[in-house]
């Protein structure tokens, strides 16, 4: 994580892009995200890693009052990042350059 990042504990939902149920699922504060002007780091003992780009994101968007969704295209799963204070994850990530779109 390079200079100007940030990083914060939550949980991590992840399903799959179509049909149902889901491959991991912790909640607080078993996951962490690192995040920088370059890339998103999601890690999850049960889930793994998922690194956000430029090159491989399709989105992120607002997941309601809980936390930040990502998709991207190197995963078939969407992953779901949850934090206590979504308001800082969110206004973190727009202050390094990432765009977060409303609920989907």
């Amino acid at each position: 994580m390079g200079a100007g990042g940030f990083s914060l504990r939550g949980g991590v939902r992840v399903v799959p892009k179509s049909g149902g149920g889901f491959r991991a699922d912790s909640g607080w504060p078993m996951a962490r995200l690192r995040a920088d002007r370059d890339s998103i780091v999601l890690r999850e003992i049960w889930a793994g890693t998922l690194v956000i780009t430029a090159d491989n994101v399709i989105a992120i968007r607002r997941h309601g009052n809980t936390g930040v969704q990502f998709e991207v295209t190197d995963h078939d799963e969407l992953w779901l990042f949850t934090a206590l204070r979504v308001d800082r994850l969110t206004s973190g990530l727009n202050a390094l350059g990432w765009r977060i779109g409303p609920s989907g």
